[in-house]
């Protein structure tokens, strides 16, 4: 295992999937106010809380494909066009579409809560660190 090959940048990539990964299963996406009563549900609660799942999920494939990407350059990987930047790409594009229908099935603004406003902020970020990436080729995020 080869750390040195893990560039800031890579850093930066894996740690905003991993801030959205923790906003997903632990932060509030929903708030709901009865009278005295209030409850707050995550990303992975229902509504359905199976796209909050998948893109737990794919987030969790993006990180680990970066790090063995980087860690284990010699381990085959299946890419998509043969480049890794590429199939990161694609996989914050995955995840991006799960939020986005997560809130295109509850467009409520007066539910939303921390979590959905951080997420939307996060998710924007993966994908344009992803993009980055891919545009750089040999930059952000890995060899294209």
């Amino acid at each position: 295992m080869n750390v040195e090959n893990v560039s800031r940048d890579d850093w930066i990539l894996g740690g905003v999937a991993l801030l959205l990964i923790i906003d997903l299963l632990f932060l509030p996406w929903f708030s709901i106010t009865v009278g005295p009563f209030s409850s707050t549900l995550t990303a992975t609660d229902s509504p359905d809380g199976w796209l909050g799942i998948l893109a737990v999920l794919v987030a969790i494939v993006l990180i680990v494909d970066l790090a063995v990407d980087r860690t284990s350059p010699q381990t085959q990987l299946p890419s998509v066009n043969n480049s890794r930047t590429e199939t990161r790409f694609i996989e914050a594009c995955v995840v991006a579409l799960f939020v986005a229908l997560k809130f295109l099935f509850h467009i409520h603004f007066d539910l939303f809560g921390f979590g959905f406003w951080a997420g939307v902020i996060l998710t924007a970020a993966l994908v344009y660190l992803a993009l980055q990436a891919r545009k750089a080729g040999l930059g952000l995020a890995g060899r294209g």
